[in-house]
Formats: structure tokens, sequence, C-alpha cells
């Protein structure tokens, strides 16, 4: 996913972010700060801190990378989990709708009205007319009005 990202986005995303210094893919403590924090890993594993599937291996364990997560409590401002398929496959997001969303401090805006300028030239003229217009009728060649 970060591979077709930086394809789209060069500038903005580079894969080698995602790595440890020593070039791992990691999902634990010992993961890189930009993959813990980034919305597909938050989207991934957001509520997997709280599953323990097994009494001996802790809460937040992913059986298939052998790992414990590294970011086990993932709450969302804007987002809520509408589906998650039986064992994680399939994660379905909805929004939130914008009253529950925190509001922006907005300032409000000051419009300085502009003084109103009209040339000479363009008070005089008048909505113009294009000269001998060609009117199309069904049947008929073009003729001139």
């Amino acid at each position: 996913m970060v591979r077709i990202a930086e394809g789209e986005h060069p500038k903005d995303i580079r894969e080698s972010d995602y790595f440890t210094p020593q070039g791992e893919f990691r999902v634990d403590k010992a993961g890189s700060p930009t993959l813990l924090n980034c919305l597909m890993y938050k989207m991934s594993y957001y509520r997997f801190g709280e599953m323990q599937l097994d009494f001996r291996t802790p809460p937040g364990f992913d059986r298939t990378r052998n790992a414990e997560i590294g970011n086990k409590d993932i709450k969302f401002k804007h987002l809520e989990e509408a589906f998650t398929s039986e064992h994680w496959l399939v994660r379905i997001y909805k929004v939130k709708n914008l009253d529950n969303r925190e509001p922006l401090d907005h300032k409000l805006r000051s419009v300085v009205p502009k003084q109103k300028y009209t040339s000479k030239k363009t008070a005089k003229r008048k909505r113009g007319h294009i000269r001998n217009k060609l009117v199309l009728r069904k049947g008929k060649k073009l003729q001139k009005k």
C-alpha cells in the first residue's frame, strides 16, 4: 500500500520512512513512528489492542507477524467502525456527521468594500449582438439573416 501511494504521490510519501533504520518493516514498538501514526496502520489495528486470542499471548498480539502491536490505544475523531469481519480481514469505517466533529475556530472575515469605478467607455456601451448570424433550420441550407 505504501509503495502504491509513493508511486502516486512521490513528493509527499516515501516508502523508506515506513521502515526502521535497519530497513525492517515492523508493527511492534520498534516500528517506525511514521508507520505507527499513519491512518492505514490505525484503521488496520483499531481495537486490536483490546483483543487477547490466547491466554499465553498479550493483548494486541498479531499472530501473522508474531509480534505485539506497537500502538494499542487508537482513537478516531472523525471515523467510526461500521463493520469488521470475523477474522478482521475486511474493515469498513464510516465518516462521522459534521455535528460530531470538533469545531474549528474561524475568524470573522472583514471585507473592505472597494470603490466602484466605471470607465466612460464601458458605461456608454450597450449589450452587443452578432451581425450576420447564421440560422440553422432543419432541411434547409444555412442562410444569413
